[in-house]
Order: C-alpha cells, then structure tokens, then sequence
C-alpha cells in the first residue's frame, strides 16, 4: 500500500570534512524512508546532501552531529517539512552556528509562488 510519506528533510552542508560526514552518516542511521533504494546521505565534493521522504527522521541527532562539528566556514541548511502538522522548519548553518525558523506550509507556498 502506498501512502504519502509524514516528513521530507532535505538539506546540505559544505565544506565537509570526514569526520563532520562520517557524524552525520552515524546520525541518519535510523531515518526510515518510504523508498529504501535511496540513499539519506550522500556526498558529492565536499558537501554532503541529505534528501529524505518518509515516517522518520533523526533530527535531533542530525542536529547534534553537526553542533558538534560545525566550524566558522561551514554553510548549508536542513529543512524538515512536516506534512501531518503543515509546518515547516528550516535550520540554516552559518558562522559555525544553526540558526533555527518556523513557519506554516501554506506562508511558505505563498512567499515562493506556487
């Protein structure tokens, strides 16, 4: 039976080190995906992509794993969309710190155009 998956959780973070991706594999671990032939995490270069549908996600550990390596020159962002409570989070990584923001899906649909 197929079902629309309760989150997306697409993100990006660069430049990676080794050890930042090898923290952030370790963390996405337990995501479970609708799809299991994708991979949650890649890397491509020196940025690690997170692309993810499905019933769960570790969030909190993702975020964890990169407060824990998170340096000064480091970008990127993960942004949780939570399709059962019509939200979106979106935490941005910049200047070694994750900034975090909430908002309804729909403000977010009508800010972008669609």
């Amino acid at each position: 039976m197929n079902r629309a998956p309760l989150l997306k959780v697409y993100g990006h973070v660069y430049p990676v080190s080794d050890a930042l991706h090898a923290a952030l594999e370790a963390a996405c671990a337990g995501a479970m995906p609708d799809d299991a032939d994708e991979a949650v995490l890649c890397r491509e270069g020196d940025m690690s992509r997170i692309s993810f549908e499905g019933v769960y996600f570790p969030v909190e550990e993702t975020l964890e794993a990169l407060k824990r390596h998170l340096q000064p020159e480091h970008q990127g962002k993960l942004d949780v969309l939570d399709l059962e409570n019509w939200r979106l989070v979106r935490h941005v990584f910049v200047q070694g710190h994750i900034r975090s923001t909430s908002a309804p899906l729909n403000n977010v649909l009508d800010y972008s155009g669609h």
